[in-house]
């Protein structure tokens, strides 16, 4: 979470630096639209840096409520440009389907040395937290039995709601 916050604080300090230099100092012509593309570019960084430090809370949450475990996992194909989606065993015949949030993730890729072991903190219905062994990189990841409205989901238990993944007993779709 402190990374996000320097990550946050360093695109908000950008504009302001880049203001304060057009101020004081003259720039040359040629400088002026790279000047003109930081200062374009400056709101979409600032807003995805924020939208990343407001979901940490709830990634805070789960994590302090389940415990890391480690599960088998597979990735569907990529052709299908769903490189967003991680399937974990949770037990032999029982699959759960996940898909990153807010943000797509490959997670295949995330510097992980076990590609078909994933670490899973949450609740299988609705989601958790997963990374790759170690715990080095995670990422919130969301059911899509929620998204399909599986009319099979149980209900939720104390845990998924003091986590906040759910409210008033049942499982809640948020992305953050």
């Amino acid at each position: 979470m402190l990374r996000r916050r320097m990550w946050l604080a360093a695109f908000l300090c950008l504009p302001t630096v880049l203001a304060w230099s057009a101020a004081e100092l003259s720039l040359p012509d040629r400088a002026i639209p790279l000047f003109i593309v930081v200062l374009l570019l400056c709101p979409v960084l600032v807003l995805t840096s924020a939208a990343a430090l407001l979901y940490t809370p709830r990634t805070a949450r789960i994590l302090q409520s389940y415990v890391w475990q480690e599960y088998p996992c597979s990735y569907p194909p990529r052709g299908q440009r769903r490189d967003f989606v991680v399937v974990v065993t949770i037990a032999p015949g029982h699959e759960v389907t996940l898909h990153t949030t807010p943000y797509r993730h490959n997670l295949q890729h995330k510097r992980d040395p076990n590609p078909g072991v994933i670490w899973f903190a949450g609740d299988p219905h609705s989601g958790g937290v997963v990374s790759p062994v170690g715990g080095h990189a995670p990422l919130r990841v969301a059911s899509t039995a929620l998204w399909e409205r599986d009319p099979l989901l149980p209900p939720a238990d104390a845990v998924a709601e003091r986590a906040g993944l759910a409210k008033d007993g049942r499982y809640v779709r948020r992305w953050f």
